[in-house]
């Protein structure tokens, strides 16, 4: 297991001089974020610049974001809406393939506040002929489909009955600790579906929203969060998704110095 930063820490740096940053900063693996502008994934010549990058600088992807938002479409009433979500995280995946990263991970947006009923529930039902699609596109592609927690339990209930559902074992779950936090404080999806990590998110906030800041600059339970991390057989990396633009270290290589000694912390079980 190895400490990992999504690159997009700060949509403002170009991509090659966030990637030069990181690697820097001591980090040996990375994650490409939900804006494929960014990193260029989506194109060929993009991604060939990718290739490039991870080689000079002796770095390897652990996964690429799904394109955000507008790969959030999954549960649309819409069938074009819909299904142009579909294709752009199979899109996701076969930039993942050519790009050697295990994982894509995916959001289960549904429009939060739709009561129980007739439209909540076919709702539902597209969503999960989006993620059946997506599941049946992973194992062709030899890609791991990982669909990450939300900040509600509507969400989460949704996300366990999927989780439960479709149990191939190219199917899981990211675990994003912001996510939780903002929804109730505790552990519950960690606990519950640890088994099932392919990949985390990992960031921190007061509770009150989702602010992607380092670990310790909220008020998350890292202490708890490494026990229970530690007491799965998970190969994968601790993988932070911070954002500078709330944290109060402001100077880049700074920022990037913090997370790569959090990360570390975190990593040590102690």
């Amino acid at each position: 297991m190895k400490p990992a930063i999504c690159t997009s820490f700060d949509y403002n740096l170009p991509f090659p001089r966030a990637v030069e940053m990181i690697a820097a900063a001591g980090f040996e693996v990375v994650a490409l974020g939900g804006r494929p502008g960014h990193s260029g994934y989506a194109t060929a010549e993009g991604r060939a610049g990718i290739r490039r990058l991870m080689e000079e600088h002796g770095l390897t992807i652990d996964s690429v974001h799904a394109p955000f938002p507008e790969g959030d479409r999954l549960f649309s009433l819409d069938d074009a809406e819909r299904a142009e979500s579909v294709r752009l995280c199979q899109f996701a995946m076969d930039a993942a393939s050519e790009l050697e990263s295990r994982t894509v991970v995916i959001h289960l947006i549904q429009p939060y506040g739709i009561p129980e009923g007739d439209t909540r529930n076919r709702m539902i039902e597209r969503g999960r002929r989006s993620v059946g699609a997506l599941a049946d596109y992973a194992g062709k592609t030899g890609v791991r489909l990982a669909m990450e927690n939300g900040q509600k339990q509507e969400y989460d209930d949704v996300l366990i009955a999927f989780l439960n559902e479709f149990t191939d074992p190219h199917v899981g779950l990211c675990y994003d600790s912001g996510h939780e936090h903002v929804k109730d404080g505790s552990f519950a999806m960690l606990e519950q579906f640890g088994h099932r990590l392919f990949t985390v998110h990992i960031h921190d906030n007061d509770g009150s929203s989702d602010a992607h800041v380092l670990p310790w600059e909220g008020t998350t339970d890292w202490e708890r969060f490494r026990q229970l991390f530690h007491s799965f057989d998970y190969r994968g990396n601790l993988l932070l998704e911070t954002d500078i633009g709330n944290s109060r270290f402001t100077d880049r290589a700074v920022f990037l110095h913090e997370a790569r000694q959090r990360a570390g912390l975190l990593l040590s079980g102690k």
